[in-house]
């Protein structure tokens, strides 16, 4: 399986995790997946794990995931950690989605580590709260 979605407790947040080599239906599969789960337990902190990826989704794949979040009319809660692949040319495609993202007035940010990108959702629930 390419892609797996699920509501983690610790963090409280949906995670999105893709695996191997991953195409545009999968990235649309996490998608949907994410906002049903989402939606489901009104849980807008989503953690996406690309850590396991063996090649880079298309920038084009990426671009239209950020619009079509946008489209979606997500909650203005909504927060997004994204554990980025290995490799310097992956973490520019990740940067790239986290520029798309941003352009679109939906909060994302790339890490390097999952505990990093934990510990910035776990921060985000905290202001939320507030």
């Amino acid at each position: 399986m390419r892609c797996t979605t699920r509501v983690l407790d610790d963090p409280r947040c949906i995670e999105v995790r893709y695996v191997g080599t991953v195409t545009a239906d999968d990235v649309g599969t996490g998608l949907r997946e994410g906002l049903a789960l989402a939606t489901e337990n009104d849980l807008w902190l989503i953690l996406t794990d690309t850590s396991e990826l063996t090649s880079d989704p298309s920038v084009f794949a990426l671009y239209d995931l950020a619009t079509q979040l946008s489209d979606a009319g997500v909650a203005r809660r909504y927060r997004e950690a994204l554990v980025a692949p290995p490799g310097a040319d992956s973490l520019e495609t990740a940067r790239f989605y986290e520029d798309a993202m941003v352009n679109r007035g939906l909060l994302a940010r790339v890490f390097a580590t999952r505990a990093e990108a934990e510990a910035w959702l776990v921060e985000q629930a905290r202001e939320l709260s507030a």
